[in-house]
């Protein structure tokens, strides 16, 4: 389960001591800590940074992270002063950059998401355009048992909003690990994702008030696996 944990981790806050594969720069630790804590203080100034660090080092060129950031600014990209620090990009973002930005238009259900993709996106980049447009938005509608992506995705955007709309089905997904572990289940379809979501919030819950208080709030009605579960999150 740590491992898991770890490996969120370095999709999110790039600590240099647990992710030194990813031969990054100081700069992409940094903000990539601003954007684990920004729901805390909504500091719009930092998200052209956020951006243009990951882009610049990278990290963009992996479509599941591309995947991840847009899940974060899609959710930023609904108060007004933070759009107008993002759009238009500058013209140095690279086209993994826009197409980050893209996925973020659709999170965000803008109004004039059809031009802002159209300007995004260069004629060639149809079937991302297709595959964007077909895809759910908001991303609440996104199954968080398809893939581990898409509980990144939820971590990223609980960054961004702090909601519990987020944090919820995440700390859901570690009950079903807690049952299907006791049921001896592990091949089930769900399970992997289900241990993933809880090493998360194993990590997560010492960092984050926010996380602890919500995990403490679903001990308080489980029982058996569950209450088991929940309490090795919290180290009690």
């Amino acid at each position: 389960m740590l491992l898991l944990a770890m490996a969120l981790a370095c999709l999110t806050v790039a600590v240099p001591r647990q992710c030194v594969a990813l031969a990054i720069s100081k700069g992409l630790p940094f903000y990539a800590q601003d954007m684990e804590f920004y729901y805390q203080h909504h500091r719009v100034d930092t998200l052209p940074g956020i951006l243009r660090t990951f882009d610049s080092q990278g990290v963009l060129r992996d479509s599941l992270k591309q995947l991840m950031l847009a899940a974060f600014l899609g959710q930023v990209l609904r108060d007004p002063a933070a759009r107008q620090k993002l759009l238009p990009p500058p013209e140095t973002l690279s086209r993994d950059g826009r197409r980050t930005l893209a996925w973020a238009v659709h999170f965000a259900q803008l109004p004039d998401e059809q031009a802002l993709l159209a300007s995004l996106l260069q004629p060639s980049e149809s079937l991302l355009l297709d595959q964007i447009r077909n895809s759910p938005s908001p991303l609440a509608n996104w199954n968080i048992y398809s893939e581990k992506s898409v509980l990144q995705m939820y971590w990223a955007a609980f960054m961004a909003t702090g909601s519990n709309d987020f944090l919820d089905v995440i700390i859901r997904a570690a009950l079903r690990y807690a049952r299907l572990n006791a049921e001896g289940l592990r091949n089930d379809d769900n399970f992997s994702v289900s241990a993933a979501a809880a090493a998360s919030l194993y990590e997560f819950s010492p960092r984050h008030a926010s996380v602890k208080k919500r995990v403490e709030h679903f001990l308080q009605g489980a029982t058996g696996p569950e209450a088991e579960t929940l309490r090795l999150i919290l180290r009690k």
